[in-house]
């Protein structure tokens, strides 16, 4: 009897969620310290988040939409994959500088060395939205019926990414022992590390479109109109701006707290962001995942957004009261657990209201939503915030307009549901009017 069995067809799916999400890990919760440590300021690594999704923001639907019709999705996550390769061996050799006091805004923004630094984050970020809408959508296609087991697959880029995170931390503080600044050059060639292997991955990954589905506008077009799809994208936008204060501004909140109330925690606090991001990671998002799929079984996804608007709530609150680094890492549980149900449900549902044939399309505009359009405006208002009124205020704010908008959600879709019960009561009398109708036209041919 076997009692451990592997889907081959699902099997390398896995491994490039390892690798290729993996590979991020050793830089991006890092881009905010790195920058940091340039001098710049917080207001301009929030214009830098900002600006590093715009471009994806246009790229991810177009993408979505022309792999779609020409059903090229193969030939344009490898090209993406190698692309992304090629960006972080250039992020690694960008001429790092070290300063002592923060720049001023504005001898940075005339900086040629920061534009270069900018804009090769920007397009590791349009290429990482390219790549996340394809891998998304090919894992909904060989998925098949089974779409809400799309956490059981995603939980792999989680799993590598915490181990990925731990792991370059550990290492920048080994190679930058005695040293006055952090050197990241062992995060980037962990990251080139894992670009070049998922490289390999994703040309043997299988990957089928099929040619006889045909998208009608309309078909795509309706499914906007409809009320509840509308909200459904709105409150995944609100997600992707709460997500990005967790993404861009903890770890940086974790350095504020070493510097101000435990700097005996200086000498190690990479290797404690490594494991801020491992718990996460494998506290919070790999449980998520795993379980995602028996729990959107049974929970709407629109209560689960309800559950994550209040774990915000809560989260936000927990830091506030935070002074010693190290009680971060209990958050870092929820935080997990934010994301994890969170994109399991945006995902699923994306791909439980496209018509045939629109699949990247409708993923390229749900995941817009969450990182284009959510996270950059949280990134800009993130670091205006952390600049003028420090980080502790920041959060006292954000759980407070984390608490209103998880009542808003809930009474807005409370209302919907109401609608669209009425709405099929009215269908139902509809329907019962034209049989009584039918009826009457019998009797009256009858006698």
């Amino acid at each position: 009897m076997t009692y451990f069995q592997v889907n081959r067809k699902l099997l390398l799916m896995k491994i490039h969620y390892f690798l290729g999400t993996g590979g991020y890990a050793p830089i991006l919760p890092f881009l905010t310290t790195i920058s940091k440590q340039r001098g710049y300021s917080t207001f301009i690594i929030g214009l830098i988040f900002m600006l590093h999704p715009i471009p994806g923001i246009l790229m991810r639907p177009i993408v979505g939409a022309v792999t779609d019709k020409y059903k090229c999705r193969r030939w344009v996550l490898i090209a993406s994959s190698i692309i992304m390769f090629v960006l972080v061996c250039i992020l690694s050799i960008i001429p790092g500088t070290t300063a002592k006091e923060e720049m001023n805004d504005l001898d940075v923004i005339k900086s040629p060395l920061f534009w270069l630094f900018c804009t090769t984050i920007a397009l590791i970020g349009m290429i990482g939205m390219v790549k996340t809408v394809l891998e998304d959508t090919i894992c909904m296609d060989l998925l098949g019926e089974d779409k809400n087991n799309y956490g059981e697959q995603r939980l792999w880029g989680s799993i590598g990414w915490s181990l990925f995170a731990i792991i370059s931390g550990a290492c920048v503080d080994w190679y930058s022992a005695g040293l006055e600044y952090k050197s990241y050059a062992p995060g980037y060639v962990i990251a080139s590390l894992c670009f070049l292997l998922d490289i390999y991955v994703v040309f043997n990954l299988k990957i089928v479109q099929a040619n006889d589905a045909k998208t009608v506008a309309s078909d795509v077009k309706k499914v906007f109109t409809e009320g509840k799809v509308l909200a459904f994208l709105l409150w995944v936008v609100f997600i992707g701006f709460f997500m990005s204060f967790i993404w861009n501004f903890v770890l940086w909140f974790l350095e504020d707290l070493s510097n101000e109330y435990h700097p005996e925690t200086k000498s190690w606090i990479k290797t404690l962001q490594g494991t801020a991001a491992l718990i996460r990671c494998f506290g919070g998002e790999v449980p998520s995942l795993l379980f995602s799929s028996y729990i959107l079984k049974r929970v709407d996804h629109t209560t689960i957004l309800s559950i994550v608007f209040f774990t915000f709530t809560c989260i936000f609150s927990m830091y506030t009261i935070i002074e010693n680094p190290l009680w971060a890492l209990p958050v870092e549980l929820l935080n997990g657990i934010t994301f994890g149900m969170s994109y399991s449900a945006a995902i699923s549902y994306a791909a439980l209201i496209t018509p045939a044939g629109a699949e990247g399309t409708l993923q390229g505009v749900v995941g817009t939503a969450y990182t284009g359009i959510g996270a950059p405006i949280g990134s800009i208002v993130g670091g205006y915030m952390f600049k003028h009124i420090g980080s502790i205020a920041t959060f006292k704010l954000l759980s407070v307009v984390a608490f209103f908008t998880c009542a808003l959600q809930i009474i807005v879709n409370y209302i919907l549901r109401r609608l669209s019960k009425n709405d099929d009561v009215k269908d139902i009398n509809s329907n019962v009017q034209t049989k009584d109708d039918n009826i009457k036209e019998d009797i009256d041919l009858t006698f």
